[in-house]
């Protein structure tokens, strides 16, 4: 069983106490509010944590989960560089400074003995940032970092980091970066397999600044 057939599960069964706590309310006062109350208590944080939690992808066969286009600015070293997280939600333009576009992950990975029951490990894309070439640049130029994914009110990953108990069942942390030169007009996919995150060109301008690109 997947995990999110698990947290649809539990959001489902939420949804059925939260019934039966008001078909109970209706012969029993007291001892239905408290059943009205525990119910939807259990369902809201049951439908906060399925939503974080779902926000992830599955660490399992390969798949695309991105794709990066990079426009030139009227200014050196800066580019106009939209994301496409091929979710259903809107393309992402941000304004970074530098040589190269970075993407940061998150990655929660499952311990023994859960991941034995089948769950797939899971990533999230993070960050989006802009990086410079030369070593000096990279310290004392000014840097650009934004957010491309935002977590719900209850942030899954940062508790399961500060938790010392969770941490004997399941690991929060970063998880592996990509970069890549800014190009004007090259297009690139960013995937997801087994390994973390790959880069691959989209189109012959992204070829050939891979090709010229002394990473």
């Amino acid at each position: 069983m997947s995990l999110d057939y698990l947290f649809l599960l539990i959001s489902a069964a939420g949804l059925l106490l939260c019934l039966l706590a008001v078909l109970r309310l209706r012969k029993h006062l007291l001892s239905g509010s408290v059943a009205v109350v525990l119910a939807f208590g259990f369902t809201t944080g049951a439908i906060v944590v399925s939503k974080d939690v779902l926000s992830y992808r599955h660490l399992a066969d390969e798949q695309m989960v991105a794709r990066v286009f990079v426009g030139a600015s009227k200014e050196a070293q800066e580019y106009l560089v939209s994301v496409d997280t091929l979710n259903g939600e809107a393309l992402q333009s941000f304004l970074l400074m530098g040589d190269q576009w970075q993407i940061d992950s998150r990655i929660i990975r499952w311990q023994l003995p859960v991941a034995r029951l089948g769950f797939d490990n899971l990533y999230r894309l993070e960050r989006l940032l802009g990086r410079y070439a030369d070593i000096e640049n990279e310290r004392n130029a000014p840097r650009t970092v934004y957010l491309i994914s935002l977590s719900e009110p209850l942030d899954v990953w940062s508790w399961l980091r500060s938790n010392d108990l969770m941490q004997k069942w399941v690991e929060a942390n970063y998880g592996n970066s990509v970069f890549a030169p800014m190009v004007d007009g090259a297009q690139f996919g960013v995937y997801l397999g087994r390994s973390g995150l790959f880069i691959r060109a989209e189109n012959p301008i992204a070829v050939k600044a891979l090709r010229n690109w002394p990473a």
